[in-house]
């Protein structure tokens, strides 16, 4: 099957938010002064290139560099404040833009990233650890950062630090210890984290009876794993690939097709790509639909009444992965 069959109205959808986002955060006035942390638009130079747009890619690469890179190479969330460092930026900021920065040739940011990351990855479990303000290491590890610098890794060509992130990604899924609950985080011995703050619920666990899933922690590991797959000829990665869809599918149908599903349909395209078989590629056919009947007639998504930070993110992540979709499923 060479490409999905509503093809055309994903295109459509998608330079219908580049448009959007190129008034709103494209030109020369928006990158003068960036009010946003980093969370906001970390994977707004990887949409920009991937989609053409060379101009606004290296402009967004360009202010990162100039108003977010520290001297050791490694990035700050927001821009410094009265002359001092804000907070360091997290594993999965630092992983999209060294993904662009590949990308686009920017291969000093580039470089500097992939160390950064390889040094914040814990020699016993695998997984990739953010670091808190002191610039300590945090005591555990998320699955879907951890697959994020994982595809740095397999980027860069650094198969051991892959693998190694892929060990942790399966150990994740292996080590749930109730079908009704999945935890995200394991801890410096290779356990879940079952017990967490509260009110920090979402960073910790998903549940089926907390509501809506943020199946990206799902999406994003199908995606590495695939990858991991075809650069080693290692059959397990693709088996736990399978394992990580077929958990996702578990989650109720709001979402499967809610505000953080676009990466499970591009796990889903993936899945597809390798296997050939139909049921991924009519799943991912199903949410990509699902993002192009919720977008806002200006081209944006996010709930109505979003604030713009809220709108740039979503709006990123729906247009990335409707096109990252139609590339897998091709």
């Amino acid at each position: 099957m060479p490409r999905l069959r509503k093809a055309n109205a994903c295109l459509r959808a998608a330079r219908k938010s580049l448009d959007w986002l190129k008034n709103n955060f494209g030109g020369d006035e928006e990158w003068a002064a960036v009010p946003h942390p980093l969370v906001t638009y970390h994977k707004l130079a990887y949409l920009f290139n991937i989609a053409g747009s060379v101009e606004e890619c290296s402009r967004a690469l360009g202010w990162i560099k100039a108003n977010l890179q520290t001297a050791d190479g490694d990035l700050l969330r927001s821009a410094p404040e009265n002359g001092k460092d804000t907070e360091k930026a997290r594993v999965r900021e630092k992983a999209w833009v060294a993904l662009a920065a590949h990308r686009s040739g920017r291969y000093d940011m580039f470089n500097a990233l992939v160390a950064l990351l390889a040094c914040q990855q814990g020699r016993n479990t695998g997984g990739v650890y953010d670091v808190d303000g002191e610039g300590r290491r945090l005591e555990t590890a998320n699955v879907r950062t951890t697959a994020c610098a994982g595809l740095v890794f397999l980027t860069a060509g650094a198969l051991s630090e892959a693998r190694a992130a892929g060990r942790f990604v399966t150990q994740v899924i292996r080590s749930q210890p109730s079908a009704k609950k999945f935890y995200l985080r394991l801890d410096s011995l290779g356990r879940p984290v079952t017990k967490y703050p509260k009110g920090k619920m979402g960073r910790y666990l998903i549940s089926h009876a907390k509501g809506r899933a943020e199946l990206s922690h799902f999406g994003i590991p199908i995606v590495f794993l695939t990858r991991l797959h075809l650069a080693t000829g290692e059959e397990a990665w693709l088996e736990t690939a399978m394992d990580y869809y077929a958990r996702a599918g578990e989650f109720d149908e709001e979402s499967l097709r809610g505000l953080d599903s676009g990466p499970y349909a591009w796990g889903a395209a993936a899945l597809y790509a390798i296997t050939r078989r139909r049921f991924y590629y009519d799943r991912a056919e199903e949410v990509a639909q699902a993002w192009v009947d919720r977008q806002k007639g200006d081209g944006s998504w996010g709930p109505r009444g979003a604030p713009l930070p809220t709108a740039i993110a979503l709006t990123v992540e729906g247009a990335l992965s409707l096109l990252e979709t139609l590339r897998e499923a091709q």
